[in-house]
């Protein structure tokens, strides 16, 4: 008898212990890992969210950008983290959905190895030329490229991403070849875009420059008109199909991470993202704050899937 006493005692410390553990989360600084470099939307938005989310959970979030492989090295190193809480992912469609599509192999598996909290945010491509290149419509443009076939150089985050597969299926619809140069990420694709390097990409970072006069705006990716470059008309009002291209920005967790971690990690993002001043920073960014469920993010990655299958199955994009 005495030793079942004994044993019900210590059972009961284990519990609370356990429960005391799971209590303090996080009491150490999280890891926000973004899978670009410093200078894109992704870094920016994952550095606006990460200083309000650290002070709701009352620990530093600090973000690691592990940047290369199509942003496949950052996203490996998320999935392949302990599932404890204190490393967290900021993923968009390209790691996520768009690489499980273009990729033969990958060293992991984004839909299987991460867990989705929350979608906290999004940002439409705008298709940019060069001044020098003298376009000013998308007639023009493609009119130029079917002249010099593999001439313009295009830009892109990275194989796969986005901005890659938004050239190819322009390229595709309109019968021309424009030559698609990969990048680790939007940052270094703009400098080598604004040095002259490229002549055309599709990028969501454009603004500044065209209204520097460095970038010249075709058209806007999206059902409206950009409350930022009201000038710019959307690819549906110039009648180009299938460029309704809408990039998204979600915190995902390692697989097995605890569900209320999860929970909370969404309660804190939703506040976060609802914030006034944080929404017209990204307003002013070309992009939009967001915020969903983590069912509801399942969802939309599912549905991301099928939409970019069917833009990989006509442009036929593979990376190694």
């Amino acid at each position: 008898m005495r030793n079942k006493v004994i044993t019900f005692f210590w059972l009961v410390i284990a519990v609370a212990f356990v429960g005391c553990a799971h209590a303090a989360w996080p009491d150490r600084p999280i890891q926000m890992i973004v899978a670009y470099p410093p200078g894109g939307f992704t870094d920016a938005l994952a550095r606006a969210v990460a200083k309000p989310l650290g002070e709701r959970l009352n620990q530093q979030v600090i973000v690691q950008n592990v940047s290369g492989g199509g942003g496949n090295i950052g996203a490996a190193r998320a999935a392949k983290s302990a599932p404890d809480g204190y490393t967290i992912y900021v993923g968009n469609n390209a790691t996520v959905t768009i690489n499980t599509l273009v990729y033969k192999s990958l060293p992991f598996d984004p839909l299987k190895d991460l867990e989705p909290v929350a979608l906290i945010g999004g940002s439409r491509a705008i298709l940019v030329v060069t001044p020098g290149l003298s376009v000013s419509t998308i007639p023009e443009l493609i009119a130029l490229a079917k002249a010099k076939p593999g001439v313009l150089n295009y830009g892109s985050s990275g194989t796969g991403g986005v901005s890659h597969l938004a050239g190819e299926l322009f390229d595709v619809d309109h019968g021309i070849k424009m030559t698609h140069v990969p990048y680790k990420g939007t940052a270094p694709a703009m400098a080598d875009l604004l040095g002259g390097q490229l002549q055309v990409m599709f990028s969501d970072t454009a603004i500044p420059h065209i209204n520097a006069g460095k970038l010249v705006a075709l058209a806007i990716s999206g059902t409206d008109r950009s409350k930022q470059a009201p000038n710019i008309p959307t690819f549906a009002e110039l009648g180009v199909k299938g460029f309704d291209t809408y990039t998204w920005f979600g915190v995902m967790v390692p697989k097995g991470t605890e569900p209320a971690i999860v929970q909370r990690l969404n309660k804190e993002l939703t506040v976060v993202t609802k914030d006034p001043a944080l929404q017209a920073w990204a307003e002013s960014q070309n992009g939009d704050m967001m915020t969903s469920t983590p069912a509801e993010f399942a969802v939309a990655i599912k549905d991301d899937l099928a939409k970019w299958k069917k833009v990989i199955d006509q442009t036929g994009v593979v990376a190694e």
